[in-house]
C-alpha cells in the first residue's frame, strides 16, 4: 500500500487494535437503552394523549362545561375508572423523559414507580373490569358497548396489551440503565 511519504513502519498494518482504547460496554449499553426508553416513554405520552382524547368529553362533564359539539358526535362509551387513573401515568413517562439527559437516578426510580403505581395497576384493573365482557364476546358475540362501530372491549383489550407491553419495556430498560449509572457512580468514588 502506498502512502505519501513512503512504507509503512512494519506491525502498523492495522492488526493491532485489540489493544487500543475502545468505549467500555456500560456506557455502550447506557447510551443503547437510553434511546430505548426515550422511544418508549414517547410511545407512552401519545397513547396518554390518545386517552386523554378518548375521556375528554368525561372531563369536561365533570368540569361543569356542557359537552362541547364536536365531543357530543362521538358516539364513545361512558370513561371506566381505571381509565382515568391511567392518565396520570403521563407524569412519571415526563419524569422518565427528564431522567435521561443528565442520567438522573432518582428520576428514573420515580419514573418507575410512578408506573408501576399509575401504569400497571390501573392496567391489571382494567383487565379484570373487562374480562367478563371479553368472554362474551368471545363466546357469544355480544357486547354492552361499541366504540366507532367496533366492539368496545376489543378496543380495551388492544389498548390494554399495548399500554401493558409499553410500561414493561420501559421498566425493564430502566431496570438495565439505572445498572449502568449505578456503576459508574461507584467508578467516580473510587477516583
Amino acid at each position: 500500500m502506498a502512502t505519501k511519504y513512503g512504507s509503512r513502519p512494519t506491525g502498523t498494518d492495522g492488526s493491532d487494535f485489540w489493544h487500543r482504547e475502545s468505549v467500555a460496554y456500560r456506557h455502550k449499553m447506557s447510551s443503547i437503552n437510553k434511546a430505548r426508553l426515550k422511544m418508549d416513554l414517547m410511545l407512552q405520552i401519545v397513547l396518554c394523549v390518545l386517552m386523554t382524547v378518548r375521556i375528554l368529553p368525561a372531563l369536561v362533564s365533570f368540569v361543569g362545561v356542557g359537552p362541547v359539539k364536536q365531543l357530543r358526535k362521538w358516539d364513545l362509551p361512558a370513561p371506566r375508572p381505571w381509565e382515568y387513573m391511567w392518565s396520570i401515568s403521563i407524569i412519571a413517562a415526563v419524569l422518565g423523559l427528564l431522567s435521561i439527559p443528565k442520567n438522573e437516578g432518582f428520576l428514573l426510580k420515580q419514573y418507575m414507580i410512578g408506573t408501576v403505581v399509575f401504569g400497571l395497576l390501573p392496567i391489571i384493573y382494567g383487565i379484570v373490569d373487562q374480562i367478563d365482557d371479553l368472554y362474551a364476546y368471545l363466546n357469544e358475540k355480544r357486547w354492552s358497548a361499541q366504540f366507532f362501530g367496533y366492539p368496545a372491549v376489543i378496543v380495551w383489550f388492544m389498548f390494554l396489551t399495548a399500554a401493558i407491553q409499553l410500561h414493561g419495556f420501559g421498566l425493564y430498560f430502566s431496570m438495565q440503565l439505572l445498572k449502568s449509572w449505578k456503576i459508574n457512580r461507584t467508578d467516580k468514588k473510587l477516583r
